[in-house]
């Protein structure tokens, strides 16, 4: 074999070698994937697929659904404008819901289907927290029924619970005769500042009847900081208000 073909067989080996090494580095690397929770396989540790065990995101049988405790409309102008609030518990321990559809239905004494309102919401770990629509409007028709209920298949994941961190230090009804406003202080009992908090204000009546409902967000409270805030309504309430209960949730980032 002359040099020039000797030269040429070893560019063609050393061609050919490449491509096998890429071949196998390509074989290897598709069929020995690193296991993940989002790979669409049970595998580590997993209880179901890409669920339980290390991962984020809990099997069916780690949960259990929450529990409406209530549901209330209440109106808020004689022009036919309802605030509507449900408040349900969240039993499961160190497990929230990112993003939970719902559906308020409020039906008229005939069970006839008034309106339909659907939305979206967080879902904060270990505690009850409150869901609310504002605004709704229904004319002249008086509902006697309202029904709230969450989709199903929620996507139910392990975080940890910042509620207990904001609480409502002191609550102050005024104008309850005209157009009741409730003066909060909301304080951060931790030592990291704390944004995106929503609170709902909730008047009780002596029979421990909602009265009425209002919401507000605040930015942030600094770490064992405090925040003002009002919630408002334009007309008086149909009975004396005897308790008002705070619930806030921070809501993710």
């Amino acid at each position: 074999m002359s040099w020039s073909q000797r030269r040429k067989a070893t560019y063609t080996l050393s061609f050919l070698s490449l491509v096998a090494i890429t071949l196998i580095v390509v074989f290897f690397s598709f069929f020995n994937k690193k296991a993940t929770c989002f790979d669409g396989v049970k595998n580590q540790d997993e209880l179901g697929v890409d669920c339980g065990g290390s991962c984020t995101i809990l099997c069916r049988a780690e949960y259990t659904n929450p529990k409406v405790l209530w549901e209330r409309w209440a109106k808020i102008s004689s022009s036919g404008t309802y605030n509507m609030l449900a408040y349900v518990q969240n039993p499961n321990i160190g497990a929230a819901v990112m993003n939970a559809p719902y559906t308020f239905k409020i039906y008229d004494r005939n069970n006839v289907l008034l309106l339909t309102k659907s939305g979206m919401t967080y879902i904060p770990a270990s505690t009850n927290f409150a869901v609310f629509e504002d605004g709704i409007s229904i004319g002249d028709k008086v509902p006697a029924r309202i029904v709230f209920q969450f989709a199903d298949n929620l996507v139910w994941q392990k975080t940890e619970s910042k509620e207990l961190s904001i609480t409502a230090i002191s609550k102050t009804l005024v104008n309850e005769d005209s157009q009741p406003k409730i003066f909060v202080t909301l304080k951060n009992n931790t030592l990291l500042p704390v944004r995106n908090i929503e609170s709902i204000a909730i008047a009780y009546d002596e029979n421990d009847n909602a009265l009425g409902f209002s919401k507000t967000k605040t930015d942030l409270i600094e770490k064992e900081g405090t925040a003002e805030i009002v919630f408002t309504w334009p007309e008086r309430f149909e009975k004396k208000v005897l308790k008002i209960e705070i619930v806030s949730k921070v809501l993710p980032e």
